[in-house]
Order: structure tokens, then sequence, then C-alpha cells
């Protein structure tokens, strides 16, 4: 008997206030079997990804590199190591691009010139043309939340026999999106991002935002105002890659039949 192929996705969650956001209603749309897993939900990061079809690692306030206050993190790499080498397809959000930029040895670093906050425009690199993903985005590129201190940098040409490919760039940033193969994707960028997710970051730390010269209201005000076109512009894109979870969804469910 055929069985269904709705994709079975794993997320990743460090922390409760960033979550899938608009990824969530996609997902949903999709009719995907949704598990999501972290600290925070007292559900332990499983050992391997059998029986996933998709995986998916949110951002987090932490540092990439925090082993001691998040000490998680090494799991998460190895889940994103094996997404790697077994071609499970994969999203990586800001934290998770950059923990999957070190798991592909690359290296994650806190921003020479500051962090990057706020709406800022996402152009796709030359090797974007063609991506499953990304490939749709115009030349000029498309505006999206940037809020992060660490970015991902050097990284290498290759992991073993996969291909690292940088797809996307920002005027602060050189590595916005890149993907490892042909199935795993970081994005440095908040494609899931809403106005509620933000409202929520400036208020953790609205600090933070003045010291930078940064109004927390103005910011999380216009993030509001733009909300429809973001996610008219970013909602595809998920879409996109919850088609390639699919795809391999119904190779399990095939090699089943």
């Amino acid at each position: 008997m055929t069985q269904t192929a709705e994709p079975r996705v794993l997320v990743i969650e460090h922390e409760a206030d960033v979550h899938l956001g608009l990824i969530a209603g996609r997902l949903r749309a999709a009719g995907a079997d949704i598990t999501v897993v972290g600290p925070h939900r007292g559900r332990a990061i499983p050992a391997d990804l059998s029986g996933v079809d998709g995986l998916i690692v949110l951002g987090g306030s932490m540092d990439p590199v925090d082993e001691t206050g998040a000490p998680w993190l090494p799991t998460v790499r190895d889940r994103l190591i094996e997404a790697v080498r077994d071609q499970v397809p994969t999203l990586g959000v800001c934290l998770g691009a950059q923990l999957l930029g070190m798991a592909v040895g690359g290296t994650a670093r806190l921003i020479p010139a500051g962090p990057e906050l706020g709406l800022h425009r996402i152009r796709p690199t030359s090797a974007a043309h063609g991506d499953p993903v990304l490939g749709a985005l115009p030349a000029e590129g498309l505006p999206a939340l940037a809020w992060h201190w660490w970015e991902v940098s050097d990284l290498p040409a290759e992991t073993g026999s996969r291909q690292i490919t940088v797809l996307a760039e920002s005027d602060a940033c050189p590595v916005q999106a890149f993907r490892a193969g042909d199935l795993v994707w970081g994005v440095q960028f908040h494609l899931e991002a809403t106005a509620d997710l933000a409202r929520g970051w400036a208020a953790e730390r609205p600090d933070r935002l003045l010291r930078l010269g940064i109004d927390p209201q103005a910011l999380t005000d216009g993030i509001a105002e733009a909300e429809p076109s973001l996610a008219a512009s970013w909602e595809p894109v998920i879409d996109a890659w919850i088609e390639v979870a699919r795809a391999r969804s119904k190779e399990r469910v095939g090699a089943r039949d």
C-alpha cells in the first residue's frame, strides 16, 4: 500500500523566544510532521537523524562557541556533520548557520565592524543561480531581518567530498547564505522573522541596542511595517526548502513500498 510522503522535520530550538516564526505556518500548510527538541523543551537532541527528512536548526542568543553556557551545542554540531555527510535536507538559521559553518570546517567569529541589526538587503552571489532554495532571488536582492553579533568566515571550498558554496551576501556580512553539498543550507539572516519575534528580542536586552545608537521601538516598528513584504519575499524560499525535504520523504516512502 502506498504511504503518504509528508516530510518528517526535526527542529532544534535553542530558546523559547527564537522559534520557527513564519516557517511554522509553511510547515503546517505542507502537512509536515514536526518534532521540536531543545533544552528548554525538556526534549533531548536525538543521537542521530534516522527517519528525519529535514533538519532545521534555529537561532539563539548564546555565542556559537559557548560550550559551557550552552553545553548542547557540540551535539548540534554532530547532527550537522551527520546531515552534511548523509545529505539530509537542512536549514540552519543565524546561530544554526554559524554552527553549520563550524561543522564544515569554517570559523564563527564576532563581526569585526560590530553587529548587523535590522533590515538589510540580502543579495545572491553568482553561484546562487540554479540553487533550488535561493536561486530565485533577484539580482538586486531582498530586504531581510538580520540580528547577529557573530558571523561565519573562512569557509573551506569543500568538506570531505561536499562542496561549500556561498550563495548570498550583504554589505556587512560576506556570508549571508551558503550550501554544503546539494541539500544543506545555512542562512545568517532571519527568513522566519515576524514583528513579534523581533519585539521579544529587542525587549530582552534593549540596553545593547541603545549602546549602538539604535532605538528599539523605532527598530521594531520598522520591522512590523515591513512584515507583509518580508513574508511575501521569504515564504517562497521556505516553501522551496520544504519541497527539498518532501523529495527526501518520497524517497524514504518509496523505498518501503
